[in-house]
């Protein structure tokens, strides 16, 4: 693949919590890496937000669930890009369920992703949108998550580990908007979960490596990209 167009930071960097005393002392920051930042993933003003708004940033922005480079497609910045960025500042804030929401649907996305990226054939011939219909009763696109994921674990386009997060991303998101009774006590935490799995998922699935200037992706995405740059 010749060329590779992505976004630097779309996510935000890495914060050590001692940096959000700073934006207590009464000086200016705006021109602080950090500070921007912030303000880039929250979109408000740092200095103005309530302590446990930063502590939370801080919390889902730690070098484990840290991705510099994303592979930048309008398909991929519309689909997910931005629903991810949606989902940490949702976190942030507080809106737990819309954490939950947001990750999820990028669960859903990342498994169309996987789908089309993955060959997949049966007897020799590679699987389209009619065999798909024609085998399971409906195209990959249109079926439930549960179904999807059993058919990325079945042609072993997922990993029991990748096929684990995406159930829980599933699972957490059917538990908070399907059933009247379900407790909410541990919303923060499922959400934060969530956001993490999601996280983690991105660079199990997309495998970005960066060296000596090349930005390298998952062969399979690359491959894709390359014949689908201007793909619907």
């Amino acid at each position: 693949m010749g060329t590779i167009h992505v976004v630097l930071n779309y996510l935000g960097t890495p914060i050590p919590k001692k940096y959000l005393e700073c934006l207590r002392d009464g000086n200016d920051h705006s021109s602080d890496f950090e500070y921007r930042m912030i303000c880039h993933v929250l979109e408000l003003p740092a200095e103005h937000l309530p302590r446990e708004v930063l502590d939370r940033y801080v919390e889902v922005s730690g070098k484990e669930s840290y991705t510099a480079i994303f592979p930048h497609t309008d398909k991929l910045f519309e689909r997910f890009l931005v629903p991810f960025k949606s989902a940490k500042r949702t976190y942030c804030l507080g809106e737990y369920l819309a954490c939950i929401e947001l990750s999820a649907h990028l669960g859903e996305m990342l498994a169309l992703l996987l789908w089309k990226i993955t060959p997949i054939s049966l007897n020799g011939k590679p699987v389209d949108a009619q065999m798909e219909k024609s085998i399971w009763g409906s195209e990959f696109e249109k079926m439930g998550q549960e179904k999807r994921i059993d058919l990325l674990k079945v042609f072993s386009a997922i990993s029991n580990e990748e096929e684990q997060l995406l159930d829980f991303l599933r699972a957490t998101r059917r538990k908070y908007f399907h059933f009247w009774n379900a407790s909410t006590e541990h919303i923060k935490d499922d959400a934060l979960e969530c956001f993490l799995n999601v996280a983690a998922l991105v660079q199990k699935v997309l495998k970005i490596e960066y060296e000596n200037g090349v930005v390298k992706l998952n062969p399979l995405l690359e491959a894709y990209l390359a014949t689908h740059k201007n793909a619907p």
